[in-house]
């Protein structure tokens, strides 16, 4: 496949400092909803790991987060009861 370089744009001087000036905006903007969002997403962090102690001192999981007890009932069964017989058209 025979692919063409890509033209590069061509830009005046006024262009590049409007570009320049407002990608210097959307990254201050960006930073400040970082730190708006920071504490909420660290106290959720800080909860999941308390949980998860919790579930490892409860020995309910290991420290890979897997279970530590086998299911109540064998993983082909269903709440919803054993397989129908036969085939529906």
């Amino acid at each position: 496949m025979n692919q063409r370089p890509l033209a590069q744009p061509q830009l005046t001087d006024e262009q590049r400092e409007a570009l320049l000036a407002r990608m210097a905006e959307i990254t201050h903007q960006f930073r400040q909803m970082i730190e708006a969002v920071l504490p909420a997403v660290r106290a959720a962090a800080e909860q999941a790991a308390q949980v998860f102690a919790a579930l490892q001192a409860a020995g309910l999981v290991d420290e890979d987060g897997k279970p530590t007890r086998p299911a109540d009932r064998p993983a082909w069964q269903t709440p919803y009861g054993p397989p129908q017989k036969g085939h529906r058209p």
